[in-house]
């Protein structure tokens, strides 16, 4: 909705407080959409995430089809909703890994520290990797922001392919 609202601002019109309006209600209809957003993540509840993040990713590590070196380093375990969009960015980008970078193998490294959980994923493939219009990095980037995390990647051509993901555990 906030789309098309901000589509409608961009036509031609004679009362410029009528654009102030469209744009102040396509803001609000945006961050009530990240809101619920946010909301979401929290109820989501999958049982693979039981075990805690050293665990699940492990777990994630092994049924990969790619040998994932895991090293996770997460001695409080983070919020519910941190943890169930660490678990997804982590199984987003090896998939990336497998079906884009020739890599014959990865590691998975998660950290927390200073008030974030950090996940770096390298793999030994080809390199090249970038966040372009309709790629699953440029997808997973705008879902990282939604909850105020960073998405950067060093991916010479050659390789290797080094992905990292910033959550602050804020959000």
């Amino acid at each position: 909705m906030a789309r098309e609202r901000l589509g409608a601002a961009g036509e031609p019109v004679a009362d410029p407080g009528r654009v102030r309006q469209v744009v102040e209600l396509a803001h609000r209809n945006a961050t009530e959409a990240m809101t619920e957003l946010r909301d979401l993540a929290r109820g989501l509840h999958l049982p693979v995430l039981d075990g805690g993040p050293p665990d699940d990713l492990a777990t994630l590590a092994a049924r990969s089809g790619l040998p994932v070196e895991p090293a996770v380093d997460v001695p409080e375990r983070p919020t519910p909703a941190m943890e169930t969009i660490a678990y997804f960015c982590a199984a987003e980008l090896l998939t990336n890994v497998i079906r884009h970078s020739g890599a014959r193998r990865a590691v998975l490294d998660v950290t927390r520290r200073h008030g974030a959980l950090r996940l770096c994923v390298t793999d030994d493939g080809r390199g090249g990797a970038r966040a372009g219009s309709g790629s699953g990095l440029t997808g997973l980037t705008q879902r990282v922001r939604t909850v105020d995390g960073t998405l950067e990647i060093s991916s010479p051509v050659g390789g290797p392919a080094t992905v990292t993901v910033v959550l602050p555990l804020h959000a």
